[in-house]
């Protein structure tokens, strides 16, 4: 009589159970109906909602926020995602986004490069948005949307630029590579190359450029170059 009683609990109890989880995986109860992005500046809801492969009305106990992470993450503007399901219909979605870092001119392109060195976008026609220096002589080959450019040129931009924002902000727009040990930078309100080692002699060696700039614009001087490439020294070539 005991296991007759104990064998039809455990039967109403499987019955119960089998019926409560055919309700929430199938029920349009859970079904997603709202979808919270967070940290998308650049993106916007639906391009992050289309590459997650997310589709309104997915029983939410049937998305696979893994897949949906890793989807995501294929995308050159994500840096990082996190997905959580909120009980009963909503996920709430926080990424984050790379930071665009320069604006790169190469074969006819314009390409929108992140700080680490990830071409997010590449364009004909040319678009700052962002403010952000152009360069100009670093190759990237045959690189597309997405991959990286993980060379000692572009490090040696980074140090450039770090150095232009700390000491001489908003003073220079374009920075044009001529080797490793040789750079370019194109003054913003007058026609003046300044053409320096890298981005560690700007900073060691700032003080120089400082006082020719200061010499050359208060006097007015029609310069064609200052150049300051060499170690502690530094030339002014006037135009012919």
């Amino acid at each position: 009589m005991n296991f007759l009683k104990v064998l039809i609990y455990y039967i109403l109890i499987g019955f119960l159970g089998w019926n409560f989880f055919y309700f929430i995986f199938t029920s349009t109860w859970f079904d997603i109906k709202e979808i919270n992005i967070d940290g998308n500046d650049y993106l916007n809801s639906e391009t992050v909602v289309k590459q997650g492969g997310i589709n309104f009305h997915t029983n939410l106990f049937h998305f696979n926020t893994m897949r949906a992470g890793s989807s995501l993450l294929k995308h050159p503007w994500i840096a990082d995602v996190s997905i959580k399901k909120i009980l009963p219909d909503k996920l709430n979605i926080n990424i984050t986004e790379r930071q665009p870092g320069i604006i790169l001119y190469y074969n006819e392109l314009f390409y929108l490069i992140s700080e680490e060195g990830v071409i997010l976008s590449a364009s004909e026609q040319f678009y700052d948005d962002f403010d952000l220096y152009i360069v100009t002589g670093l190759d990237i080959s045959n690189k597309k949307t997405g991959d990286i450019v993980d060379s000692q040129e572009y490090e040696n931009i980074q140090r450039i630029i770090y150095a232009l924002e700390n000491i001489f902000p908003d003073q220079f727009y374009k920075i044009q590579v001529i080797s490793n040990e040789e750079h370019i930078l194109f003054y913003k309100n007058k026609q003046i190359r300044v053409r320096i080692k890298d981005g560690d002699q700007l900073i060691d060696e700032w003080y120089l450029l400082e006082r020719a700039l200061q010499k050359v614009i208060q006097e007015e001087t029609p310069i064609q170059e200052i150049n300051m490439k060499y170690k502690e020294r530094l030339s002014i070539i006037l135009k012919e």
